[in-house]
């Protein structure tokens, strides 16, 4: 590794590619994800693409991802160096090995919602029959361990996912869990599983090896900006959801 090269945490959807809806009809687009199928279903645009090519030629480059283990590896982009998953509760060692301290840790951490999270999920799409919402939703399983549930509509309209959150909470079925929301997804998370947490674990790692060097966080979404803060640098895509409550914060 050539001196001080710098080592980049990076989220995925909706940072370095996304769905065909979220982009200009007729723009060029380059495959970035497929689905189970083998069906293109994420794509770069050009920049996007230029970005990542960038990106992976000067730095050691970490994606830092809410997808699970299968579906980070139906990403088509040339990770080398490993990767976190499931918003932090799995760690990749550059081979796709899990790390089995870590899962050991979290098995800890997430006891007491191995039940609940199962609960949780089957409520809210229950919450969105009652009102009139056709969702799906699946809670994130990650060798055995229940990890969070991911909740999204099948409609057109993100702001439905609104009323859904704002339902489970009356319900006060979110007690010690915080909340993910972007776009097509809602996602409610036990307390202890954060990609900061990870973050900083796979830091305290990268030190012992490599010594301080420059660190770069790249994210589009506000609970990205936990595991931003932890990196010397850090940046947004421009459109992000981020970026949109960084300008009405300094507009304010």
């Amino acid at each position: 590794m050539p001196p001080n090269r710098p080592l980049a945490f990076v989220d995925l959807d909706d940072t370095l590619f996304q769905t065909a809806r979220k982009m200009i009809d007729g723009a060029p687009r380059h495959v970035a994800t497929v689905d189970m199928e083998g069906k293109a279903n994420g794509y770069m645009s050009p920049v996007q693409k230029a970005f990542v090519e960038w990106l992976l030629a000067t730095a050691d480059v970490v994606p830092v991802t809410a997808r699970s283990v299968e579906a980070y590896s139906r990403v088509q982009l040339q990770f080398t160096h490993g990767a976190i998953c499931a918003h932090g509760g799995v760690l990749l060692a550059p081979d796709g090995s899990p790390d089995a301290d870590w899962h050991a840790l979290m098995t800890t951490s997430l006891d007491d919602f191995q039940t609940r999270l199962v609960d949780l999920s089957e409520a809210t799409l229950a919450i969105g029959n009652e009102l009139g919402i056709s969702l799906r939703g699946w809670v994130v399983e990650e060798a055995g361990l229940q990890n969070y549930v991911v909740t999204k509509h099948n409609g057109n309209d993100d702001d439905v996912l609104i009323q859904i959150l704002e339902a489970v909470q009356a319900r006060a079925l979110l007690e010690g869990m915080y909340v993910h929301r972007n776009s097509n997804n809602l996602a409610f998370i036990p307390l202890g599983l954060e990609k900061r947490l990870a973050v900083q674990e796979w830091l305290r790692r990268d030190r012992a090896v490599n010594g301080e060097r420059p660190v770069l966080g790249f994210g589009d979404s506000i609970s990205d900006l936990g595991f931003m803060s932890d990196c010397h640098f850090w940046g947004a895509p421009g459109n992000s959801q981020l970026t949109k409550v960084v300008k009405g914060v300094a507009l304010a």
